[in-house]
């Protein structure tokens, strides 16, 4: 099946941010679906724009209103903001921007924008370099959403697995939020709720049992917590329920038993169609 590149400009995003944008994008080669940053010259399909940057959404507004003279067709726009008021009838991504939430942005704005289909990803790891199955349309996608209140974060420094369990999750869930650290997690279960947490054991600065002792102590300790590791010793296995973690996914994570997990934790259970 010939691939679909979607090239998308990046309009006023800080470099810091570029960076981990076009390392999700050569890791999205890989997919049906893959991205590519651009310039404004060479007519983009998709434009990010820092919306949180007066100077940003001028560029982003000229370059529409030359479009519009030119009687050009508007390309999507994805903008990023770090105001959770913000409001906007484009697409919208909250900081702190992660790669792999805004792959999953770029993916449903694709989906919808030039009828391509969405991918998820398959948590066992193969031998092969394809590891991303398509579902079948954007309705069922949207159907699955429309049913669930549930929302999940993940805490995952690693965006191969970030990447996969958002799309893993995605069928199951309304919102996938990521964190790649400690700091990022708790700033984000302080604004939010959540129904499932998933929590890697090696992080940078406080590793997943520290995470996971001071979830459990605040707002989110009653909210179950999956910790991913790649080691299974009893060791860390102790470890982790005195940090009070709910339970244990050794990576790579088979299919039948995300599902298993999923199923227990969440009211609702989980369609083995859908995986």
């Amino acid at each position: 099946m010939e691939a679909n590149n979607i090239t998308v400009a990046l309009i006023g995003i800080p470099s810091i941010e570029e960076k981990r944008l076009n390392a999700a994008f050569l890791h999205s080669q890989s997919r049906h679906t893959a991205y590519s940053a651009t310039e404004l010259a060479n007519s983009p399909q998709i434009l990010m724009v820092n919306a949180d940057e007066p100077a940003s959404l001028i560029e982003w507004r000229k370059y529409r209103n030359v479009l519009e003279a030119e009687e050009k067709a508007d390309p999507p726009s994805v903008l990023v903001s770090k105001d959770r008021e913000f409001k906007t009838d484009h697409y919208q991504v909250r900081r702190p921007l992660i790669a792999s939430r805004a792959i999953s942005i770029l993916d449903q704005v694709t989906a919808k924008e030039f009828t391509v289909s969405e991918e998820v990803a398959i948590l066992e790891q193969t031998s092969e370099p394809e590891v991303n199955q398509k579902v079948s349309n954007r309705i069922i996608q949207e159907e699955n959403n429309q049913t669930t209140e549930v929302t999940a974060l993940v805490i995952d420094d690693s965006l191969p697995v970030r990447i996969q369990m958002d799309q893993a999750l995605r069928p199951f869930t309304k919102r996938v939020d990521f964190a790649e650290s400690g700091e990022e997690a708790f700033e984000l279960i302080n604004t939010n709720e959540y129904q499932i947490i998933f929590l890697d054991v090696v992080l940078p600065g406080m590793d997943g049992y520290e995470i996971c002792k001071v979830i459990k102590q605040g707002k989110a300790k009653d909210t179950p917590i999956i910790m991913l590791t790649g080691n299974s010793s009893p060791a860390d296995k102790i470890k982790g329920k005195l940090a009070g973690c709910d339970t244990y996914l050794i990576k790579p994570v088979g299919k039948a038993i995300f599902k298993e997990v999923v199923s227990q934790y969440l009211s609702s259970p989980v369609n083995a169609s859908a995986m």
